[in-house]
């Protein structure tokens, strides 16, 4: 072999060792290292809500567990096997998938793959929104709902488009945007019964159904056996729990009848016993409300000392509201209630007066003031001066609370008179002037109107009255005081043009309080 021919042979070997040696680098350029795993960035990315458009950000590693760079495919199957294909795009290993819409819940797999064999694949667990509504749906009565939109883990969806569809109740379907907050109002008027449908995505993530005008309420107390027990019986229907309970005797409601206002404003159950001892139903219900406060109403002849030293041995705080007599009782009262610039004043031996009013009373904070029908009392003189009200608003007519007491007030003060012929047509007046049409949800509650010794020949009235004003005052109710067998007439005429307003209605307190058939009356009168 010539010299020349020797080195072409030698640049050509060694040029093949060099191709050789170099031959997997070359490779690795031409076909880098393949998909092998994926991670999402977040929990959001893995957990989406149906019907929503969603982007997943993925990050890619290869098989050498580095970031993984290339071009990519992607697709998400269903249970049953049905594969759709989505856009994605990224590099240095982050990647997003766009405008993913998956129409049913359950868990999906996400497939990415590249053109070298390898591929990558997670779970994705498709979920409703989560949905609450604030309000109610009222047949024939203009409402407003207040609709909440979260994801599953409570984070709010907000600038979300969303469909209350109608149509079913005789009203339209509606596009809605949430707010940031992922809130939204809408209001409604149903001319039928059915329900409203909240859509998100094209699926109904709530059904709200359109509640009836009237419900019978039935009765609280029906087997109660004494005041005692039915005054539990309230408080356990109307709270779960109660920093503070109010107590008073369970033979007469003079000293406690203007305490429904007080109730109100430390939402106190009223709950009654006897005059000497504490009451182990009481004591019970105390326990179960987790109390810790006990206001009692009247002097030591109207609950005895040993009641309150039962109260303070079990370690709640104890506070005597009391006067001389009830007069000064309820100038007491008012001074924990304060004044908006009203204060109501009734005769203090005319119960059914201050009863009547004091659902309204509590309502609106005023403080019921008693006095002596023929002479201002001084305790009321006295308390009005320190509350300096605007108004006066007498409770009863002269027979009550005399003319001249009027007169007395009228120097001072702006007066004004609720008062009929007889308890019921008063109680109709302050139901006319002060029942809220406004608010067109009211809840009645029924109770007896034998409210005192005189009532019942020198027994033992009937207290429910009392005790239910508190629960009526917390949910935005008032009471009615009925004879147990009949209904008067102003009463049922104020019923009859009112029922649209009242939402439901309740009887209080056993068949000898209000009997079964002045019930069935009064559902029918008020059904609409």
């Amino acid at each position: 072999m010539n010299h020349k021919k020797k080195r072409i042979m030698t640049l050509f070997i060694s040029t093949l060792i060099l191709a050789l040696l170099l031959s997997p680098q070359l490779a690795l350029a031409v076909n880098p290292p393949p998909l092998s795993y994926l991670a999402f960035q977040s929990a959001s990315d893995q957990t989406l809500i149906v019907g929503d458009n969603n982007t997943i950000h993925v990050i890619l590693y290869d098989d050498n567990s580095a970031l993984f760079s290339g071009s990519v495919t992607a697709y998400i199957s269903d249970a049953d096997g049905k594969v759709t294909y989505y856009s994605i795009g990224g590099s240095n290993g982050n990647y997003t998938v766009s405008n993913v819409v998956l129409d049913k819940t359950g868990d999906y797999s996400l497939v990415i793959y590249d053109g070298n064999g390898g591929d990558a694949s997670g779970t994705i667990t498709v979920v409703n929104a989560s949905v609450s509504a604030t309000g109610s749906l009222v047949l024939n009565s203009k409402q407003t709902v207040t609709v909440k939109l979260t994801d599953p883990d409570g984070n709010p969806l907000g600038r979300k488009s969303v469909t209350v569809d109608g149509t079913e109740v005789g009203g339209n379907s509606a596009p809605y945007t949430t707010l940031y907050d992922g809130t939204f109002n809408f209001s409604m008027t149903p001319s039928k019964m059915g329900n409203v449908n909240i859509l998100y995505g094209g699926h109904v993530v709530l059904s709200l159904a359109v509640e009836p005008a009237y419900k019978n309420g039935g009765r609280i107390g029906s087997y109660a056996a004494d005041n005692v027990a039915l005054s539990v019986e309230i408080a356990h229907k109307g709270w779960t729990s109660a920093n503070t309970v109010i107590i008073t005797r369970d033979d007469l409601v003079a000293d406690a009848m203007v305490a429904v206002p007080l109730s109100k404003k430390f939402d106190a159950p009223i709950l009654m016993t006897p005059t000497g001892s504490l009451d182990s139903r009481v004591m019970g219900e105390i326990s179960t409300l987790g109390a810790r406060t006990v206001l009692i109403i009247g002097g030591t002849g109207a609950l005895s000392e040993d009641v309150e030293k039962s109260l303070a041995a079990r370690d709640l705080r104890v506070i005597r509201i009391a006067g001389a007599d009830r007069t000064e009782t309820a100038s007491q009262v008012a001074s924990w209630v304060g004044s908006p610039g009203t204060v109501f004043l009734a005769n203090a031996y005319a119960e059914p007066d201050a009863l009547a009013a004091s659902a309204f009373a509590a309502a609106k904070g005023i403080p019921i003031l008693l006095t002596e029908g023929d002479v201002l009392s001084s305790a009321a003189q006295e308390r009005l001066a320190a509350l300096k009200p605007s108004e006066v608003v007498i409770l009863g007519g002269t027979g009550v609370v005399s003319q001249s007491v009027e007169d007395t007030l009228s120097q001072t003060y702006t007066v004004r008179r609720l008062g009929g012929q007889d308890r019921y047509e008063t109680e109709q007046l302050i139901f006319q002037e002060y029942f809220n049409i406004q608010t067109p949800q009211s809840s009645l509650y029924f109770t007896s109107a034998l409210v005192t010794t005189a009532d019942v020949g020198g027994g033992k009235p009937f207290a429910d009255a009392l005790p239910t004003a508190a629960l009526a005052a917390k949910t935005g109710g008032f009471i009615v005081a009925v004879p147990s067998k009949n209904l008067p007439s102003t009463i049922s005429t104020f019923l009859l043009y009112n029922k649209g307003y009242i939402s439901t209605s309740t009887i209080i307190g056993n068949t000898s309080a209000v009997s079964y058939d002045l019930e069935q009356q009064l559902q029918k009168l008020l059904a609409h």
